[in-house]
């Protein structure tokens, strides 16, 4: 019998274990990526529920720096934006996104994601991002700006 739960553990003990090959990490199956028991709201499912969410946005980002390494670009990209999907306020998703378009030499891809999240919590929570986000994007020039 399959439960989704214990498949998500399986998944992310693999992705988040150093000793597995990047030849066997790869993205979860859809069915991975919802919410547990949707609906319910059991003080001990919306514990269990953050819990899984935390493991999964974890695992997604540890994968996306693993295939970057690699150089498995393209599916870095869909795990870190996957990461992203699930909780987009999230810095450290967006801060992988924009990791994997530099590696790709994607200047300009990484300056556009780095600009929607600033804008997106700028809108959504008055905050611009930190220092580790600001820092990825430092010294490169924007269209309409002398570069200094």
């Amino acid at each position: 019998m399959r439960v989704d739960v214990r498949e998500l553990g399986d998944w992310a003990a693999r992705v988040l274990d150093p000793r597995t090959a990047v030849q066997d990490a790869a993205l979860p199956p859809a069915r991975l990526l919802g919410d547990l028991l949707p609906g319910w709201y059991d003080d001990w499912v919306l514990l269990e529920r953050e819990r899984l969410r935390q493991l999964r946005l974890h695992s997604l980002e540890a994968l996306a720096v693993r295939l970057a390494a690699a150089g498995r670009l393209a599916e870095a990209l869909q795990a870190a934006y996957g990461a992203v999907r699930a909780e987009p306020l999230r810095e450290s998703a967006h801060r992988t996104v924009v990791r994997v378009h530099l590696s790709e030499g994607n200047v300009v891809e990484a300056l556009r994601a780095h600009d929607a999240f600033r804008d997106l919590i700028q809108e959504e929570l008055g905050i611009v991002p930190t220092e580790l986000m600001s820092r990825l994007v430092r010294g490169f020039p924007r269209p309409g700006r002398v570069a200094s």
